[in-house]
């Protein structure tokens, strides 16, 4: 690859990152929006972008290295940015698991919480019901 190749396709490829990671994390504050908890929500989100942007672009400098058995310099840089691409869908596809699993998991505290207000708010003593042939409670011998 010439110089001029391999600029155009680091370019290329970091500006695909970069518009999937803000994809990402716009979608990602929206899929884990909870009102009761934003600033996780938000933090959440931001981390797990950041670690993706990181590791993809990582995969980017590392595939720019690779000498490709292909003719041409064009076929070469299309070869590369359609590697990019791949990769960039595998970890876009990881990510929205980590978040979905993120996701999961706050919904279940949630669910825990609200379970445990519920049973504080019914303190009532157990009903018994009446015995048939005494017309009153059951009681124990």
């Amino acid at each position: 690859m010439n110089t001029d190749s391999y600029i155009a396709f680091l370019l290329v490829s970091t500006l695909l990152v970069v518009v999937d990671a803000a994809i990402i994390t716009i979608s990602g504050r929206k899929y884990l929006g909870d009102n009761a908890n934003r600033g996780m929500s938000v933090a959440a989100s931001w981390l797990t972008t950041t670690l993706f942007t990181l590791i993809v672009l990582g995969l980017v400098a590392l595939v720019s290295t690779v000498d490709l058995p292909v003719e041409g310099e064009l076929q070469k840089l299309v070869t590369k940015l359609g590697i990019v691409l791949l990769l960039l869908a595998v970890a876009h596809a990881i990510t929205m698991t980590v978040l979905a699993r993120y996701r999961g998991e706050e919904r279940q505290e949630q669910f825990a919480e609200e379970l445990t207000e519920q049973r504080r708010g019914h303190t009532h003593p157990p009903e018994v019901s009446q015995s048939i042939e005494h017309h009153e409670p059951y009681s124990t011998p």
